[in-house]
């Protein structure tokens, strides 16, 4: 069966967008809501994290949200329930973002036949470093038809990069900046040309994010990333505006990349 994230990377449609949610914040049935929307108006693929008490990679939106989410008593069985919902709902690639204490206690393989069994088709562990990874990870996961997405961020060192993107499919995820996650006022010049950097050593899509938080942003990447991730900025505007707001900024950002050239070294 092919992976959704290889379909929706495989379309030459222009800049992908990718959105974050945390499962169970503000609650189960507000998530289904909410991806639901963010699918209808164009997100292409949705990324649901499981709440974690120690989110080391996190600014304080998504840390409010995460603890907000496990004082309402959401388990990773509820996240898998809701991606399982999801799937019958909507079409689009779901991927569960997890820290590696969770998978741990679980048991890898047992935590990846879940994710599996709902329909996930990525999994993103950015607290695993690649060459730390129990030797099967990999092999586990793939097994299952799940993509491990690799995070690199621009402080890597290059021959560490190469490595990393060497053992990576689906897609790179790409910070556009070193520290945590959180909307800011402008993407960093330094995430940009880190982005040329990776392009000179794969031929994966890339998906940048971390301080996203306008559809000029997201412009900014047309050309240089396959994919803008959106999270901090979607959860605040949920918050403050509602489900239309959020409807209405899907729409915006995909009106400014519909016809964005893909990136030059993807193929």
């Amino acid at each position: 069966m092919v992976n959704k994230i290889d379909t929706v990377f495989a379309r030459k449609n222009g800049l992908k967008l990718m959105t974050h949610v945390v499962a169970g914040y503000p609650s189960i049935n507000e998530n289904i809501e909410l991806i639901h929307a963010m699918a209808e108006n164009g997100a292409d693929l949705v990324e649901i994290q499981i709440p974690f008490s120690d989110p080391l990679a996190d600014g304080p939106t998504i840390m409010r949200a995460t603890q907000n989410a496990l004082n309402n008593g959401i388990t990773p069985d509820d996240c898998f329930k809701l991606a399982e919902q999801l799937n019958n709902i909507v079409n689009i690639p779901l991927l569960i973002m997890s820290y590696i204490n969770i998978p741990f206690n679980m048991g890898i393989e047992s935590f990846v036949t879940h994710c599996a069994g709902a329909g996930i088709s990525g999994l993103i562990v950015p607290d695993i470093p690649y060459d730390e990874q129990d030797d099967d990870y990999f092999q586990i996961v793939r097994e299952k038809g799940i993509h491990p997405i690799q995070v690199v961020s621009p402080d890597v060192q290059l021959d560490r990069l190469k490595k990393v993107v060497d053992v990576s499919s689906g897609f790179i995820y790409s910070t556009l900046k070193v520290g945590i996650t959180g909307a800011r006022q402008q993407v960093q010049n330094s995430g940009l040309l880190f982005l040329e950097t990776i392009q000179k050593y794969t031929k994966l899509p890339i998906a940048a994010g971390f301080g996203i938080s306008s559809p000029e942003h997201v412009k900014q990447l047309a050309g240089k990333a396959d994919a803008a991730v959106v999270g901090s900025y979607i959860i605040n505007l949920f918050e403050q505006q509602g489900l239309k707001a959020v409807s209405e900024f899907i729409k915006q950002c995909k009106t400014e990349t519909i016809n964005a050239t893909d990136k030059i070294s993807y193929s």
